[in-house]
């Protein structure tokens, strides 16, 4: 959707859709129920050990498992925009296409491939809206609510959150 609200016209703004996640599935003949829970989702992970807890670690001589996990996934709780009280309303694209996986080589990218597709397919590339009215694709407009402050860094820098406003 629009900031203020109207839908977006996917032709002019295909750019402001970005992949959320991409899965393999196998489906039956007929109809498929699907479930996925966002700790599945492919390009996301938990935040990062805060700095202040990695300088205890190292003070007691020990190394956090975690610090050579894959540095470039993002934060889970960036998975989604942060919504208001009331709900704001946003729109779901899904797409089913048969899986073509690449053959695994000796270039180490390929490695990190799951099909043939670029990243971001279908909206890779400037889209025409009737090519989108497909059995296979599915919009779905959604509210996204934020109910409470979360403040993720509180933790790091403590004396910071605690200042009181004058």
């Amino acid at each position: 959707y629009h900031p203020n609200g109207y839908p977006i016209n996917i032709e002019e703004d295909w750019m402001k859709f970005y992949e959320l996640d991409w899965f393999v599935q196998k489906l039956a003949p007929g109809e498929n129920k699907i479930e996925r829970k966002s700790s599945e989702f492919a390009f996301f992970k938990d935040d990062s050990i805060p700095i202040n807890e990695i300088y205890q670690w190292l003070d007691q001589g020990k190394v956090p498992y975690d610090m050579s996990v894959v540095p470039d996934n993002m934060p889970r709780r960036l998975m989604l925009p942060k919504g208001t009280p009331g709900g704001y309303p946003f729109q779901l694209f899904v797409f089913v296409y048969p899986f073509n996986g690449v053959k695994k080589g000796e270039d180490v990218f390929q490695n990190y491939l799951a099909d043939n597709k670029p990243f971001g397919y279908p909206f890779d590339r400037p889209v025409r809206e009737a090519y989108y009215r497909q059995p296979n694709m599915y919009f779905e407009d959604v509210q996204i609510y934020h109910k409470d402050a979360y403040l993720p860094y509180e933790m790091n820098v403590p004396s910071y959150f605690s200042q009181k406003k004058q």
